[in-house]
């Protein structure tokens, strides 16, 4: 069976699906698969671009969370959190959180473009060399000729910025690009090419040993990520009385905080993660889901904190801080008819939502999911809800 030959030999989508179908009957086995193999026209052209060898599709429930306020560079927008999961209770959780920050006034939420990275790695002779070609790329003309090239490739792309890292006689370039409401892994990978064949390849002595060299740092937990952001980085908070505390979330703010500090802090130092948070990724995978974004940058996306205060007020300040989002509206997954149609659902507006307000969104359904989360913890109701809602 030649699955991916029927890609190429074949110009209708659905005609190529259906021909693996039955290849698949009479060659490999044959029994009831209805439900896989189900698709209409429109899920058919993912034939096309986002699946080789496609033969159906598989289906995740989705549920909506809230709606929320979301209070974004002083605009407010109601918005419910979409997330496609097979895991009860974890929407009734994050449903639980956005009725809190709701009763609080909403969630204030802070998006920046951090830009996207790829980082090719060179080699040369020695580390002089090496160091040499760092300080060249610094240079105002070297960096005009670099804005030039790589912003040819596409109109959607602009240059942002770089850093050198010398290791040995290896050079590793963390190039920075916006790529308007793509995630741009793809845009900024073909530019970097289209740099190495017409402009960094003539440097003398250089080789380029790898496009990409895990200085970017794609798909993986990073520091570098952690603290230079990639994509983009985003902040939600909000302050919690106690009356919302005690009347919604059923517990204290004394014992909501304490159980941050033994579990977000104390804990995760003890454990040697990377990141302080209780469950950022049940909501990135839930939402990167259901708004078709690549699920690899599930793992970087999950990266971040979850900082709980004390206030004067007998109350608690509560803000979860995302520094590497890689996210899009355009591209990949986002024109997969389902989630196209979702995200048109979670807002009342006639306009498309930008790459910043599905940023804003995620980050107010993450900011709900540690709200709701630790308070089931602190109060030890965490594995009753579970039983009642996610074992039947």
């Amino acid at each position: 069976m030649s699955f991916f030959k029927k890609n190429i030999q074949m110009q209708n989508d659905e005609q190529a699906i259906a021909s693996r179908q039955e290849d698949l009957l009479k060659n490999w086995k044959k029994a009831d698969f209805k439900q896989l193999f189900s698709i209409n026209k429109a899920l058919s052209k993912a034939n096309q671009c986002n699946c080789e060898n496609m033969i159906g599709a598989v289906t995740l429930p989705v549920g909506l969370a809230g709606p929320v306020k979301v209070i974004l560079e002083d605009s407010e927008t109601e918005y419910f959190v979409p997330l496609a999961t097979s895991e009860g209770a974890l929407v009734a959780s994050v449903n639980r959180g956005l009725k809190a920050i709701n009763q609080a006034g909403g969630a204030q939420v802070f998006v920046k473009n951090v830009g996207m990275t790829r980082a090719p790695v060179f080699a040369f002779e020695n580390g002089k060399e090496a160091f040499a070609f760092a300080t060249y790329l610094e240079e105002a003309k070297t960096l005009a000729e670099i804005k030039k090239i790589t912003e040819l490739s596409s109109d959607h792309l602009h240059f942002k910025n770089l850093q050198s890292f010398v290791r040995g006689r290896n050079v590793y370039v963390r190039f920075s690009f916006f790529t308007d409401q793509a995630m741009g892994m793809n845009m900024v990978t073909l530019a970097l090419q289209k740099l190495w064949e017409e402009f960094l390849s003539n440097y003398q002595g250089i080789k380029m040993l790898a496009l990409s060299s895990n200085v970017c740092t794609d798909k993986k937990s990073s520091f570098i990520n952690q603290l230079l952001g990639r994509g983009y980085s985003a902040q939600a908070e909000v302050f919690l009385s106690e009356a919302i505390l005690e009347n919604i979330l059923k517990t204290s703010s004394k014992a909501l905080f304490k159980t941050h500090q033994s579990k977000n802090q104390i804990g995760s130092n003890l454990a040697g993660t990377f990141s302080n948070n209780m469950q950022f990724a049940n909501v990135v995978a839930a939402f990167y889901m259901a708004t078709g974004q690549d699920l690899a940058h599930i793992t970087e996306a999950s990266q971040g904190n979850t900082i709980v205060e004390e206030t004067e007020e007998k109350g608690l300040y509560f803000a979860v801080n995302l520094p590497d989002l890689p996210l899009g509206s355009v591209g990949g997954g986002t024109n997969l008819p389902a989630q196209k149609e979702l995200r048109n659902l979670i807002h009342q507006s006639n306009e498309d939502l930008g790459s910043v307000q599905l940023v804003s969104i995620l980050a107010t359904g993450v900011l709900a999911a540690e709200i709701s989360g630790l308070a089931a913890l602190s109060s030890n109701s965490l594995a009753q809800a579970h039983q009642r809602l996610a074992r039947k």
